[in-house]
């Protein structure tokens, strides 16, 4: 079976947004509670909003490098005879038989398939373009 991931996304740099984030948060941590706890008796009665802006830009990467993660889970998988899919808009896996398929319209970034009895479509934009590119080759003979 063939194998292509459904976002364009980077374990690495998923997993560094995550760490990047999670020492953004810390330091935040770190100087809201200096704040709080420092010398009360300072010339300016100003408040230092650095380490609350720094505490959000952690909990921002944070969850855009769990987002991340979490999409690496989605995929299309095929063979000769059918078609796996597990995306994020039905949130559950499905199968599609190659014979079941009455006749198929490939565009730039989106596949329609046609059935008895409905029609099917699959959004390509999310996809590299090299995994683009196996999935259209899958489709072309077809």
């Amino acid at each position: 079976m063939t194998r292509v991931k459904a976002f364009k996304s980077q374990t690495i740099l998923s997993k560094l947004m995550i760490g990047f984030g999670i020492l953004f948060l810390l330091v935040g941590i770190f100087a809201i509670v200096k704040l709080f706890i420092g010398d009360s008796g300072t010339e300016s009665s100003s408040v230092d909003w650095t380490g609350f802006l720094q505490g959000f830009q952690g909990l921002f990467f944070i969850g855009l490098g769990a987002y991340n993660l979490r999409n690496e889970k989605y995929y299309i998988e095929w063979d000769d005879q059918q078609l796996k899919l597990f995306l994020p808009g039905t949130k559950q896996p499905e199968t599609i038989n190659f014979a079941d398929i009455d006749s198929i319209n490939i565009r730039l970034f989106e596949i329609e398939l046609y059935f008895k009895d409905e029609k099917r479509t699959l959004d390509l934009n999310t996809l590299k373009d090299e995994d683009l590119k196996k999935v259209k080759s899958k489709f072309e003979p077809l």
